[in-house]
This record gives C-alpha cells, sequence and structure tokens, in this order.
C-alpha cells in the first residue's frame, strides 16, 4: 500500500519539477525533440522518479512534451504545422479578448498591464532570451483582464505557452526586439486609451507578423 500522508508531499513536489522542467524547455536547456529520461531528470533534480513522472504527464498535456512508443517522453519538436494551428487559435480569439480588455479595464489592469511592459522591454533591451518568452506572454495575457475574462484566459494561456519557444526563437533575430518593443509600446497606449477596435486591430496584426516570419523561419529549416 502508498503511504496518504505521503502524498500532498508528492503533488507539491510534482509542481516544483513541473515549473523547472517547463522553464528549462521554454528556454531551450531541453532542446526540441531531444528524449527526457526520468531517471536523469529525478538525480539532476534530487528527487525520486515518482513526481518527475507526473511532471512529465502534466506538461504532455501543456503540448510541451510527446510520449512515444518504446522511447518514452521527448520535447516536442518545433513544427510548422503547429505554430500554423497556434496562431490561428490565437488570432480567433485573442484580439476580440483584448478589445474587450480595453473596454473594461480599470486603473488597477492598467497598472499590471504597465508592469508587465516595463519588464517586457528591459528584457528584450537585454537580450534576455531565456526569460522573453514568459514576459512576452504576461503582457499579452494582462490585456485581456484575466479576471473578467477567465476562460478566455485559460485558453489563451495554453496557447501562449505552446507559443513560447516559437516567440523566443522570433525574437532571437536581430532588430526583432526593437521592433517588438515599438509594436508593444503602441499597443499599450491604444489599449490603455480605450480604444477597443484598435487595440484588436494591432494586436491581430501583430500576432499575424510573428506567425509569418516563424513559418518562413521553419521552412527554411
Amino acid at each position: 500500500m502508498g503511504h496518504p500522508l505521503n502524498a500532498p508531499l508528492v503533488r507539491t513536489m510534482s509542481a516544483q519539477i513541473v515549473t523547472r522542467i517547463r522553464d528549462k524547455i521554454l528556454a531551450g536547456e531541453y532542446a526540441p525533440g531531444s528524449a527526457l529520461l526520468q531517471d536523469s531528470i529525478a538525480a539532476e533534480f534530487g528527487v525520486s522518479k515518482i513526481p518527475v513522472r507526473e511532471a512529465l504527464v502534466r506538461l504532455r498535456s501543456e503540448g510541451l512534451i510527446d510520449i512515444e512508443a518504446h522511447r518514452g517522453f521527448r520535447v516536442r519538436p518545433l513544427l510548422e504545422s503547429e505554430v500554423d494551428e497556434v496562431f490561428k487559435l490565437r488570432l480567433a480569439l485573442e484580439p476580440t479578448a483584448v478589445s474587450e480588455g480595453a473596454r473594461i479595464a480599470k486603473p488597477g489592469d492598467h497598472a499590471a498591464a504597465r508592469e508587465s511592459l516595463r519588464a517586457l522591454n528591459a528584457a528584450l533591451a537585454a537580450k534576455a532570451l531565456a526569460d522573453i518568452g514568459t514576459l512576452n506572454s504576461a503582457f499579452h495575457l494582462a490585456l485581456i483582464v484575466p479576471k473578467r475574462q477567465p476562460v478566455t484566459y485559460e485558453t489563451l494561456s495554453r496557447l501562449h505557452t505552446m507559443s513560447q519557444r516559437y516567440v523566443r526563437m522570433h525574437l532571437a533575430i536581430a532588430g526583432r526586439g526593437r521592433r517588438a518593443t515599438r509594436e508593444h509600446n503602441a499597443l499599450y497606449e491604444a489599449w490603455a486609451g480605450g480604444d477597443s477596435r484598435g487595440a484588436g486591430r494591432q494586436t491581430q496584426a501583430h500576432i499575424e507578423e510573428t506567425r509569418d516570419e516563424l513559418a518562413q523561419s521553419l521552412a527554411r529549416k
């Protein structure tokens, strides 16, 4: 029999391992297509295999890991087809959600989005690629005012998690960080100014531009 009293501890440890593995995948430390060996990860983090396996299963549900028959867990490769699908879904939801966010945002929401933008701009200026994906997601999601659109937020959070590795790759190319900063600043100004229609249009153009450039990069690879 198992030990019920240990269950909360295992769950807590598993949640911590989820975060650590997710961060390594999104930062590129666990490369696309690479095998994720449970024994190796358990040794790396100084834990048993139980929370590691739970974490890997959870990350599979987030779309970051694949399970292959007879080969185990593997970091999902970067795919042009996945970019097309993920960004198509973002385009179906995000411009409308940001437009609504511009309409309903309060001063506290403006402050939260402004702080997310400040952190993102600082990371882009410093070329801190390991942080950019997470900070980019945080800024974009702040614009939908998550507490007022919780279901939309949950759906877009999943899509942004899947987008992060691609966004990081996209912004690694010279000049794109500066352009992204200009576009994000303009988007924030429209959104914070209550320009609902303009914020929606800018969000759509920004996502489409990123999608098209990523598709070209992946096609060349």
